[in-house]
């Protein structure tokens, strides 16, 4: 029987999602986890990865098992095993034919900004105390809506398709807090986070609002923005 699951963590303390040799991950603590309730390895298949010091609202996995027990049961024992930072929210019975990853259709991600310094949520949210031009970066944030060649956004990608397509990209003014938010059908390593780096320098008058369109064109990363920091950015949620 397959299980369709959604997790929410806290990235802080994790080197990412995916599982890696020698580093502490939230795939190895789900692996552990699924290890403890069935007594052998599990293997799951996540909708995509994360990286380090990235949050989740709703990441989704799946995972195969024969144990006789509910979704509910299922739910329940996993976060039993699993540490604080790391909550499943809803397990699901699917058919067999449901894949996390290529069964997705669409992505939602935000990056939250903060014009002060808010000590206990440093590592939630990305310190900026400069002015922005909100304005214009609405008006930047219209750039990426549509069907575009994202490698010029993107960190090393071998082998996979760089053009996506961006359903929205807008903002949230909330007191200091700026929330950017991107729906996509998919999204690059380091993606969202270069297009804030890059949204950043325009609303701050360091690059000329059409750099967006000549990074499409030119494919150049070395005109795009720096890669912002990890700890703003969430994965809110997977649509299917």
């Amino acid at each position: 029987m397959r299980y369709k699951v959604t997790v929410s963590y806290d990235g802080t303390n994790y080197h990412g999602f995916q599982k890696q040799k020698n580093a502490h991950t939230i795939e190895a603590e789900i692996n552990a986890a699924l290890f403890k309730i069935h007594k052998h390895d599990i293997k799951i298949v996540a909708s995509g990865r994360t990286d380090k010091g990235v949050h989740a609202l709703g990441q989704v996995f799946h995972f195969d098992s024969n144990l006789e027990i509910t979704a509910n049961q299922f739910k329940r024992a996993l976060n039993s095993h699993l540490p604080k930072d790391i909550r499943i929210l809803e397990v699901s019975l699917v058919s067999g034919d449901f894949n996390a990853r290529h069964s997705a259709i669409k992505k939602t991600y935000k990056y939250v900004i903060n014009k002060e310094y808010d000590l206990f949520n440093r590592n939630h949210e990305f310190y900026y105390p400069y002015k922005l031009d909100i304005e214009l970066l609405e008006k930047a944030l219209k750039k990426f809506i549509g069907t575009h060649d994202f490698f010029g956004f993107a960190g090393y990608v071998k082998d996979k398709p760089t053009i996506k397509e961006i359903y929205e990209a807008y903002l949230i003014v909330d007191g200091s807090k700026i929330i950017l938010i991107f729906t996509g059908n998919g999204f690059l390593k380091y993606m969202v986070r270069k297009m804030v780096g890059t949204l950043l320098d325009i609303a701050t008058n360091k690059k000329d609002i059409n750099v967006i369109d000549e990074i499409f064109k030119t494919k150049d990363r070395n005109l795009s923005g720096k890669t912002i920091n990890p700890e703003g950015l969430y994965l809110v949620k997977v649509y299917y």
